[in-house]
């Protein structure tokens, strides 16, 4: 099982999406690292342990010269596996199946409306900032035209017109200059 199909597996088990889910996982996987980083132990009961190893100073030898080299003090990652994890693997222990858990039962209703009035709050911050953009680009176009100077296209304008011509066949002006030098 690789990252994608443990996030895939974390939101069939929570009834979320995988967006979501993303973001436990991830959220998980950080907290780990920052507190094995920082030198704290971290046990997860019935899974394992998670450390900080201190390597001290040694002197290795290369093993294709056989000359001694110095290896400075370094600190690497640990992971001691729990009773349960072990005995389940082992098939000494059952492995209990995940309950099925609804959308509808994962969530409180406060939970729902907290999130909903965050999506709100969102949207309409990007519609705010959406229509700023677009007033200030109305601006900037109204000022080109009363002075005269050619609108540049949008780039969606562009890359359509690119896709309407076909290959290998010559633009309207470049065939209409072709045709007036003959």
């Amino acid at each position: 099982m690789n990252r994608s199909e443990l996030i895939a597996a974390v939101a069939a088990g929570t009834g979320g999406d995988q967006a979501e889910a993303r973001l436990h996982v991830d959220a998980v996987f950080d907290t780990i690292i920052r507190s094995v980083a920082a030198g704290e132990k971290v046990v997860v009961t019935g899974f394992g342990t998670f450390e900080r190893l201190a390597r001290p100073a040694r002197t290795v030898r290369n093993p294709r010269t056989g000359q001694p080299i110095d290896l400075a003090a370094s600190h690497a990652p640990r992971f001691s596996v729990g009773r349960t994890f072990k005995e389940q693997v082992s098939g000494a222990e059952a492995v209990p199946a995940v309950p099925e858990v609804t959308p509808a039962a994962a969530e409180t209703e406060p939970a729902k409306a907290e999130k909903t009035s965050k999506r709100k709050d969102a949207a309409a911050a990007k519609a705010e900032s959406a229509e700023s953009k677009k007033g200030k680009a109305s601006l900037k176009t109204t000022s080109k035209k009363a002075k005269g100077e050619k609108t540049p296209k949008p780039a969606k304008a562009k890359a359509k017109a690119a896709k309407s011509r076909k290959p290998g066949h010559a633009t309207a002006p470049a065939s209409k200059k072709a045709t007036r030098s003959k």
